[in-house]
């Protein structure tokens, strides 16, 4: 969302600057204001998902039941994506199973966490977390995971397959664009 709207901000500055300037015409001008308006809607479509869903997830702290959880394992898988030209790449995602621990049961039952793209697992101090319901008792939420600045003592939660370094893409894209943009910023403002 944050990048959409960066990039909506450089769009219109750009826009702005040139109509400024008088080197774009009318036509041109409804044309390029029209088409920063997709971004800006894609950007508030995310935003409102993501304050419905920590709107539930405050609601479920607040009133849901708590209990104790324990990280067990972590899965992974490699999910495909289509790139440019149709070629097909993999990503890796993480998986955290929690066993959910209440009073006066025997045994735990077991949860699986949505996927996490960075490996979650390599940051982690402690496998102890708090384990949230919602108010249908479908949903339930994490809360408590202890992470740390640094990857830890890789001896704590071990996968087979988890190689830690695919995110490391995701991060250099993120640095080249925001300094692309920054030298648009710089460039029409200077």
């Amino acid at each position: 969302m944050v990048i959409l709207l960066t990039f909506a901000a450089v769009w219109y500055s750009a826009v702005l600057s040139t109509l400024l300037k008088g080197t774009m015409n009318g036509a041109n001008a409804v044309i390029f204001l029209l088409g920063g308006l997709l971004p800006l809607y894609i950007g508030y479509r995310k935003g409102r998902a993501a304050l419905t869903l920590r709107k539930k997830r405050r609601e479920a702290v607040s009133k849901g039941r708590c209990c104790r959880g324990i990280i067990r394992r972590i899965e992974s898988e490699r999910v495909p994506f289509r790139g440019r030209h149709g070629h097909v790449y993999y990503r890796r995602r993480y998986y955290l199973v929690i066993e959910k621990i209440e009073e006066g049961f025997a045994c735990g039952t077991e949860i699986k966490t949505g996927a996490y793209r960075v490996p979650v697992h390599l940051y982690l101090k402690s496998p102890e977390v708090k384990l949230y319901s919602g108010s249908n008792g479908w949903n339930w939420y994490v809360e408590g995971l202890q992470c740390g600045i640094f990857r830890q003592n890789p001896g704590m939660f071990r996968t087979d397959d988890a190689d830690g370094d695919t995110y490391v893409g995701d991060a250099a894209f993120r640095i080249i664009y925001v300094a692309i943009l920054l030298f648009m910023l710089l460039r029409i403002f200077l």
